[in-house]
């Protein structure tokens, strides 16, 4: 959470308190004579936390919950609904054990959510109950708010952590908005299909696997842009991440760096151990990358041997630390292989470079990071190389025994004489300055 700006700490602070207050402001009537159907509707939705469907971004996914929560709205009252949410929600927190700040303001939102949805049912019904014209504008008017205010409150929070607008950070795409209500209006039916016949309400469950399949659409979409052998973004998507990002660090002026990284002596692991070895490494490393970096940071597989990172609302040298640390994990890391009597021990290049002016095009980002890695393998590999408008610097260390041996100075694209090494500092850090060619 420390890596958030305070307005987004706030916001989610602020979301926790008032989800808090909301289920403490009363409790529901556990004692009441339907305190059986609250107990099984909570364990449903407790349940229906354990079966997710991955959603269009890495850590988001789609359950049934949303379903069971509109039936307790109508069947059981807003306290019961809030608090069904709540207790479903630290079930799924045990689970799978999220960042504490990400999954408490998920409850809270939910709970804020369902309770604004409530106040709306209950404004529109006046305790008139479902089977009639003002029951049915209710469940529409609960259904719609309950959309908008849990895609609004997601959407800020995303505006005050990464600058990104509603509209970028595509929060109310029409695929979502359908999906979440659709859900939401399934278990406002089965609600009512109870009130009618309870049996009837098993009608409600008969078009769950089509529901389930569409859940998936997201998460097809998404795999579309991932590469298969490392579970990272392709070059494609990250293209296009570059592009929508620069466009957002200029509209607000803010900074951005790209990392491009190259895996020394892939060529000689394929040839030694065999390609399966090669990809073990190249897994195991994407693995190391996806830990190390935050949430909203793109990292991708270029293909071959090469990966890229960006890493918005970043400067170059706010990155630097971070790069090295990744680097020295890489170093460390072991990689058993079924070829190998002992495990492969690998190192990587890298170069960051980051936006230097307004208007500036993706590709030179990409161009000035590229030149940085290739001064990084050409200075010895196994280092960090930051290009930079005055004092591009490289750290790390030189000729790790690790990797197999020999690679010609043929596969390092030379330098040209727009750049030249100023000097080394005790830290081992070398300095490349261009010469003003941009």
């Amino acid at each position: 959470m420390k890596d958030l700006p305070r307005s987004a700490q706030a916001y989610i602070l602020a979301t926790l308190v008032v989800g808090v207050a909301l289920c403490l402001a009363e409790f529901p009537d556990m004692a009441g004579p339907r305190q059986w159907l609250l107990l099984a509707v909570g364990g449903l939705a407790c349940l229906s936390q354990l079966v997710k469907v991955s959603g269009p971004t890495p850590n988001s996914y789609y359950d049934l919950s949303l379903m069971i929560y509109g039936f307790a709205l109508i069947e059981l009252g807003r306290l019961a609904a809030v608090w069904i949410i709540l207790i479903a929600g630290l079930v799924a927190w045990a689970r799978y054990k999220d960042a504490w700040y990400i999954h408490t303001f998920n409850i809270g939102m939910f709970v804020i959510s369902m309770s604004a949805a409530g106040l709306a049912y209950e404004g529109i019904t006046a305790g008139q109950g479902p089977l009639n014209l003002h029951g049915m504008l209710g469940i529409l008017a609960a259904t719609v708010t309950y959309t908008l205010v849990n895609q609004l409150m997601l959407g800020v929070i995303i505006l005050l952590a990464r600058g990104e607008t509603l509209a970028a950070s595509g929060v109310f795409e029409r695929l979502i908005l359908t999906i979440n209500t659709t859900l939401f209006g399934m278990g406002t039916g089965a609600a009512l299909f109870w009130r009618v016949n309870p049996y009837a309400a098993l009608l409600a469950a008969m078009p769950l696997y089509l529901i389930y399949i569409t859940l998936q659409v997201p998460a097809l979409q998404r795999k579309a842009e991932s590469d298969a052998k490392t579970g990272l973004f392709n070059a494609r998507h990250f293209n296009q991440a570059l592009k929508k990002e620069l466009d957002r660090a200029d509209r607000f002026d803010r900074p951005l760096t790209v990392v491009m990284a190259d895996l020394d002596y892939l060529r000689n692991i394929n040839n030694t151990y065999g390609h399966l070895a090669g990809d073990v490494v190249l897994t195991g490393i994407a693995n190391i990358i996806r830990q190390s970096v935050r949430e909203y940071d793109v990292v991708a597989r270029f293909g071959g041997e090469e990966f890229a990172f960006l890493i918005p609302e970043t400067t170059p040298e706010q990155a630097l630390a971070r790069v090295e640390s990744i680097r020295a994990a890489i170093e460390a890391a072991e990689f058993p292989v079924a070829t190998s009597a002992t495990p492969l021990r690998v190192t990587m290049s890298f170069g960051i470079a980051g936006r230097q002016r307004s208007g500036q095009k993706p590709e030179e980002i990409v161009h000035n990071a590229d030149l940085a890695v290739y001064r990084a393998k050409r200075g010895g590999r196994n280092r960090v190389c930051l290009f930079g408008q005055d004092n591009p610097e490289e750290s790390g260390h030189t000729n790790s025994p690790h990797a197999p041996r020999p690679e010609t100075s043929a596969d390092v694209p030379p330098m040209t004489d727009d750049y030249r090494v100023e000097a080394c500092t005790a830290t081992n850090v070398l300095r490349l300055n261009p010469s003003g060619k941009y």
